[in-house]
Order: C-alpha cells, then sequence, then structure tokens
C-alpha cells in the first residue's frame, strides 16, 4: 500500500521516519534549483510565483515479522545462521498477536518445553527443556536472572531460547539450553502505544511503551504493565503490575550509556493443582471450576527490583567493549497447601466423598545478586583467515536468606473431592530456615574463523571458579546447625563446523561440554553419606548435528537438527532441603528437531516447530552408589513428542486471521523404576486458539480466542499434582499507537 507524505512534514513516528528522511533529504537537494526557477519567473513577471508542492511517496513498513535473522546469545550480535546450534526467538510480533500475558504462554511456541508445577522448595517459572530443567538457566540480556518470579514480556523485545549445552557462554547449569530475555531499550525516536485488553475469568490487562528522543543521542523509554488473571474457579488468580524506565545516552556515537530499572510486583493467589488418582494414575476426574485451595492461606506475593547500567565503545567499526553491570533484588513469600487424597488406596474408586487433607508448602526468602560482566569482541585477518573473536570474563555474588512458615492448626483442616474449598483461620509461625552465598568468578573466549567463503569454524572455551558458603539453623531455637563450605573451578568447552554452501543456506556440526558445580542454585546438594568435599560435580555433554536454510527471499527460514545431550551426576536442588540425593548417575536425551519461522509470502506468516526426543536414565543414584533399578525409564516431566504451529493471514491491508495448534504428550511425574506402568502421569494434549485483528496505522482491534476446543489439560505437573490449564477464554485488546 502506497502513502502520500507532503515534505514539509510534522515530527514523525519510528515507522515513518525513514520516509520523512527522504523526504528531506529530496527537498534539500532540489531546493537551489527552486528557488533560482521562482527567482527568475518572478523577475520576468514582475510577481510572485507560487510553488507547485512536491510530493513524496514510499512504500508503508511491513508488518513485523516472525523470523529473528540475529541473536546476540553469543555475546556479541550474531547472525542465527552463524550459531552451531538449535535456537528458537519469540519475536515481539508472535507475541503480540497471541496476547502472550506470561512466559508459559511465550513458550508454548517453542517445542521441547514443558513446566514443572510450582513446589520443590521455588517459586516461579519452573522450566523443562528438552527434559532438563531450566531452573537456573533463565537469563536477561545476557547475564543470569534468579528464577524465583513470574517473568511478564511487557518489557521484552523478543525472548531467545537457546538449546543444548552452553556452559561456554553462560556459565553453569545449562544442560537443556537457556531462556534470555532481551529487554527493549530507549532509541532516537518517537513512540506512544498503549493496550488494553478485556476477557473472560475476569482477565484484565493495560500495558504502555512510551519513547521519546530527548536529543539526538539520547533518549528516554518507560514500559508499565497491570494484569489481572482470574480463573474458572473464580478464587485463584494472578495480579502484577511492572514499571520497567530506560535511559540512553550517546546513541550513534562512539560510547553509549544504556541506565535501566524493572520493578514487578506480584499479589497472587494460587492454587497448586488437583491430586493424583490412584486408580487411574491421571489427575483426577473434577470440574476445572472448582478450587482445591485454601481460602485464608494460599498467597504469593513476590517482588522484583532489577537495575542494570550497561556501557559500550567502539574502538572503530570491528573492535567493541562492552560491560554490564547488574543488582536485583527479589523478595517472596509463599504460602500454598497441596490437596491430599485421605484413605483411598488403589482399588478404591474416588468419589465427592473422598476425603482431602492438606499439606504446607510454606515459605519466604530474600535473593540479591550483583553481576558484572566484560566483553570484548573484535573482527580481524590473520593471513587468508577472518576472525571473529571474543574475549569475556563474569563476576557475580549471590546470596539468598530463606525461611520456613509453620501453620501448626493445618493438620485439622479437613475436605473433600466434592466441596474442596476449606478454610485456614490459624495463625503462622516464621523461622529462619537457611542461608547461602557464593562468588563466582569466570572467563572465556571464542572465536570464529572463516576458512574459506563457505567453510567456518568455531571453538570457545570458558574457566569458572565458585566458592560458597551454605548454612542450616535450627527452625526452633534458631541456632546454627551446621555450615558447609565448597570450592569448584570447572572447564567448559564448545566447538563447531559450518558450511555454507549458498546465501541461503547453512550445515553445522557442533560439540559441547560444561560443568555444574555441586555448590549452586542456593544450597549443596549431598548424597547420603558423602561431604560436600566429595560430592562430585555434575557433566554434560552435547552432540549436534542440523542445518538452516532461508526461504522465501530470505523472508522466513527452517531449521533442522538432531542431538544428544549426556548428563552425569545430576542433581534435584530443592531450595528448602539441606540432604538432596543425586537422581541419577546417567542420562540421556536424544532427539530431531525441526522449525519454520517468518513471512511465506506477502499475506502468509508462520512459526512453526516439532520436536521427537528418547529421553532415558542409564544409571540412577541411591545409597550413595550406582543402580539399575530405573534404568531405562522415562524422565520425569519430559514427553517423548511436543510440536506447535501458529499461522495468521492478511485477509486484507487491514484484517488478519491467525490459527494455533499445539501438541504435548504424556508426561510422567516419578522416574524411580524402569517399569512405569503404575507410575502418575498426565495425558498428551492438543490445544488450539483463533485470533482475528483489525489495524489501522494508529489504532487496532484484536479478538483472542484461546483454547478453542474447551479442552481439559493439564500443562504444569509435580509429584503429587497437576495443574489444569484454563478452559476456553476470549480477550478482546484495544490498541493505539503513535
Amino acid at each position: 500500500m502506497k502513502k502520500t507524505a507532503s515534505i514539509i512534514a510534522t515530527q514523525a513516528s519510528p515507522k515513518t521516519l525513514p520516509h520523512t528522511m527522504l523526504a528531506t533529504m529530496l527537498a534539500a537537494s532540489l531546493a537551489p534549483g527552486l528557488a533560482l526557477a521562482a527567482d527568475s519567473t518572478a523577475t520576468a513577471n514582475n510577481d510572485a510565483t507560487t510553488l507547485e508542492t512536491v510530493v513524496v511517496t514510499g512504500e508503508q513498513p511491513k508488518r513485523g515479522s516472525y523470523q529473528a535473522g540475529t541473536t546476540t546469545l553469543g555475546k556479541q550480535k550474531q547472525a542465527l545462521k552463524d550459531v552451531p546450534q538449535a535456537v528458537s526467538v519469540v519475536t515481539r510480533q508472535l507475541i503480540a498477536d497471541q496476547g502472550d500475558y506470561n512466559m508459559r504462554e511465550v513458550l508454548k511456541n517453542v517445542s521441547g518445553i514443558t513446566f514443572q508445577a510450582g513446589e520443590g522448595g521455588r517459586s516461579g517459572d519452573s522450566i523443562i527443556l528438552r527434559g532438563f530443567s531450566a531452573f537456573g538457566d533463565t537469563y536477561r540480556d545476557g547475564q543470569r536472572d534468579a528464577a524465583q518470579y513470574n517473568r511478564d514480556p511487557f518489557t521484552d523485545e523478543k525472548i531467545e531460547v537457546l538449546k543444548g549445552a552452553s556452559s561456554m557462554l553462560f556459565g553453569r547449569g545449562s544442560t537443556g539450553g537457556v531462556i534470555n530475555q532481551v529487554s527493549k531499550t530507549p532509541f532516537a525516536g518517537e513512540l506512544a502505544e498503549v493496550t488494553g485488553t478485556v476477557g473472560s475469568n475476569d482477565f484484565f490487562r493495560s500495558t504502555m511503551d512510551v519513547n521519546q528522543a530527548l536529543s539526538d543521542t539520547a533518549a528516554i523509554r518507560l514500559n508499565v504493565m497491570g494484569t489481572k488473571d482470574g480463573s474458572a474457579d473464580g478464587v485463584s488468580e494472578a495480579k502484577r503490575h511492572g514499571i520497567a524506565p530506560s535511559l540512553a545516552f550517546g546513541l550513534g556515537e562512539d560510547t553509549t550509556v544504556v541506565l535501566s530499572h524493572l520493578q514487578l510486583k506480584e499479589n497472587n493467589t494460587p492454587m497448586l493443582g488437583v491430586p493424583f488418582d490412584p486408580n487411574t494414575l491421571q489427575p483426577i476426574d473434577v470440574p476445572v471450576d472448582r478450587y482445591f485451595g485454601l481460602r485464608g492461606m494460599n498467597s504469593e506475593d513476590l517482588t522484583s527490583n532489577i537495575s542494570t547500567a550497561r556501557v559500550t565503545h567502539k574502538f572503530d567499526s570491528k573492535n567493541e567493549l562492552a560491560a554490564q553491570l547488574r543488582v536485583g533484588r527479589y523478595d517472596r513469600t509463599v504460602l500454598v497447601s497441596q490437596p491430599q487424597l485421605r484413605n483411598s488406596p488403589a482399588g478404591t474408586p474416588v468419589t465427592d466423598s473422598t476425603q482431602l487433607g492438606y499439606s504446607g508448602k510454606l515459605r519466604g526468602a530474600i535473593n540479591e545478586n550483583q553481576a558484572l560482566s566484560v566483553d570484548y569482541s573484535s573482527e580481524f585477518d590473520t593471513g587468508n583467515f577472518s576472525h571473529k573473536l571474543l574475549l569475556g570474563s563474569e563476576f557475580v555474588h549471590e546470596t539468598q536468606t530463606a525461611d520456613s512458615y509453620f501453620a501448626d492448626a493445618l493438620a485439622s483442616v479437613l475436605g473433600s473431592v466434592g466441596n474442596p474449598e476449606a478454610y485456614y483461620t490459624g495463625s503462622y509461625r516464621r523461622a529462619r530456615n537457611s542461608s547461602f552465598a557464593t562468588h563466582n568468578i569466570a572467563a572465556y573466549a571464542t572465536d570464529t574463523v572463516t576458512l574459506t567463503p563457505q567453510l567456518k569454524v568455531m571453538g570457545g572455551l570458558r574457566m569458572d571458579w565458585l566458592e560458597g558458603t551454605y548454612n542450616t539453623y535450627n527452625t526452633t531455637t534458631g541456632a546454627q546447625t551446621a555450615t558447609r563450605k565448597r570450592d569448584d573451578k570447572g572447564l567448559s568447552y564448545r566447538t563447531g563446523l559450518i558450511w555454507q554452501p549458498t546465501q541461503q543456506s547453512s550445515y553445522y556440526l557442533g560439540y559441547s561440554s560444561l560443568m555444574n558445580p555441586s555448590g549452586e542454585a542456593y544450597q549443596f546438594d549431598l548424597s547420603s553419606g558423602l561431604t560436600t568435599n566429595n560430592q562430585k560435580p555434575e557433566r554434560n555433554k552435547h552432540y549436534e548435528l542440523g542445518a538452516k536454510w532461508d526461504l522465501a527471499e530470505g523472508d522466513a527460514t527452517l531449521r533442522a537438527a538432531v542431538f544428544r545431550t549426556e548428563k552425569l551426576y545430576e542433581r534435584n536442588t530443592d531450595a528448602l532441603s539441606p540432604d538432596v540425593s543425586i537422581l541419577y548417575a546417567k542420562r540421556h536425551t536424544d532427539g530431531i528437531e525441526v522449525e519454520v519461522a517468518g513471512r511465506l509470502s506477502e499475506r502468509w506468516e508462520v512459526f512453526a516447530g516439532a520436536t521427537l526426543m528418547d529421553p532415558k536414565i542409564d544409571q540412577g543414584w541411591a545409597s550413595n552408589a550406582p543402580t539399575d533399578a530405573n534404568k531405562g525409564a522415562v524422565p520425569k516431566y519430559t514427553p517423548k513428542k511436543t510440536a506447535n504451529i501458529w499461522s495468521t493471514y492478511k485477509l486484507t491491508d487491514k484484517i488478519t486471521a491467525g490459527l494455533g495448534v499445539y501438541y504435548v504428550g504424556k508426561r510422567y511425574v516419578a522416574d524411580s523404576s524402569s517399569d512405569q506402568s503404575r507410575t502418575r502421569f498426565a495425558p498428551s494434549y492438543v490445544r488450539t486458539d483463533a485470533m482475528l485483528s483489525y489495524e489501522e496505522r494508529k489504532y487496532s482491534v484484536k479478538l483472542n480466542i484461546n483454547n478453542l476446543t474447551n479442552e481439559k489439560y493439564y500443562d504444569a505437573l509435580y509429584g503429587g499434582h497437576a495443574s489444569a490449564a484454563a478452559p476456553r477464554e476470549f480477550q478482546l485488546t484495544v490498541g493505539y499507537k503513535y
């Protein structure tokens, strides 16, 4: 569609800025000739001449894409085809089209990801990536972010998922991969965008994104969000609001400074889920509008404050130094109850009269993190070879003080399956449980060498030194009961071979290995009978063979990969338990994955993926020794098949329709035995979403229907309960932008 603009331009929005600049440049170049012509005519006719208005036409910008051509996951800007690993990027346009309002909704677009239900001493997003916990593998702008809160994408430009072992870049952990949120930053332009959403189940959400240029080189940006997400049961809900101001200096200059802060507050009334039926081994079959929590108890209060300062300096077009300092504080108090069937062994039918009891999952903690990362990137040649070099260092200090809460009157509270809405009216006792402090220093280097125009090889090393102290306390007397200290150091490495025979194709072979120290995740994990000095760190290996192709003249990307990830001495990290055993001596996941993202035609956009996995435990661990008791079992929470597709089509220049389908396979909640025929599980499910939008230049109206077929399914699991997803939901969004 064409757009007409006068050369006498008013202040332009970011989208119209290129057209305005073009018109201004054209007017400036024509001005001397026009003036001379006017003077000549005026002299000849002895009167003024009115000049004809000059009109410039230009193409209106295309709608945002689902394709992301570049990533900063490698600590420097890279084309996705130059990364010898699978990377999925959920773009801002995809998030906006679907109306995604939390991390679980965003990551439904990434195959191979599932979620663990709240428990295990944790709060916030508990992500399972390719069968491995990513609890400690969530990042914001390349720096580790405490996992103990529920993330909201209101201040994210995009969300990147790097799959496979990634410790060479990100340090300890990251077996299945990492999830990195990329924040919106100020730019030299103007933007004002406001949205408001109302929906079924008492849903309300409003967001604001405003950018204002302060000068040619400075700008300020502000993102604000408020959300109330109700539920079919009418009791559980999530209420949160956030604010994220940022300020940038030196835009377009050699030295740029960006200062930002994110505050996210949550006041939630959660429900952990429903218990499992001992006969069917599936979650008990009850209506989704039945609340299985304790009124008067179930609450979750979280406050996250994250301040960041980033400075980049370009020595020239090929050499850059970047430093990022972050200070974060995360306060949380979680008082929730887990419903449990009473007197209901296998063989006894579960009915509405079956009795329920409740166990308390009561905790609080304050986490404080300080991190400084310094990266130097350079491009240079040695002979006939071209290099892209990254040298970096990282310094991280993390502390946690954890408390336990005790509800002494909870044992007497009873309910039933038919009427589970019991009340807790007792008091609480709070006591210090544990404290943890770590210092981590890391140094790393990676180089991508172009051997020929078609062949590249990359390699990288990272050394981590971690020192930690973990204290436990008697929750009755307050006396310190134990102090454990641990020093760990380990080398992680990564290598890859990339062959790009054409501009549109890239093939790669990658290998990476990592070390995860036994003292991290806010505790030391000990096998029975071992001391901190004898506890072995986790070790991981990852192999991947893949290909990436550009489609539709570069507007879309298709990728495929086969992979194998192995893990040794895997530990369970429960932030409140000082005596947690190794789960597996060894396990692995084999898999194949495909994904397509981008614009397949002028009107057709798609984001789709599928992952087939064969996850197995090779050797378990019990009584401080390897065991074959669960050899061959499928690891818990891990489906063998996941798939997703979201597609939109522009029916007209202003009307767009979208449809999404998501499949997740069967997931077990335990893996302690090789015979899982009597293991609790959640069945596979298919969810369908739909969207219809009308968009003008300054405003838009959008209707989203989530779970279109009203499928009853469970999207998060834990050993004793499963969390049911929302039934069919309607959400209407009105947006205005300038």
